[in-house]
């Protein structure tokens, strides 16, 4: 699954970032700091920021952890983890 919804942020000329800006929000809103967050997460923070920067991506276990942590509904999903960057 996880390989198909990243195929899906794949645009022509290269692959955009998904937008993990509310996802960054959640965070906040749950009283989390983001180095809080990775170690909730068993991650180092600086893998975190790797993700939130676009150099690696969450897998499906890192997901489902991140939706049981922050409380995000399952129909949400898409929009936190693979909504793309406007620019």
């Amino acid at each position: 699954i996880m390989k198909t919804e990243l195929n899906s942020v794949k645009q022509k000329g290269g692959i955009r970032m998904p937008d993990y800006s509310k996802l960054r929000g959640k965070i906040k809103e749950k009283g989390f700091s983001e180095k809080k967050f990775a170690s909730l997460m068993g991650i180092a923070a600086a893998t975190l920021s790797s993700k939130f920067k676009g150099l690696s991506y969450f897998n499906t276990e890192e997901i489902k952890k991140a939706v049981k942590l922050l409380d995000i509904p399952t129909m949400d999903i898409y929009e936190y983890f693979f909504d793309e960057k406007t620019e």
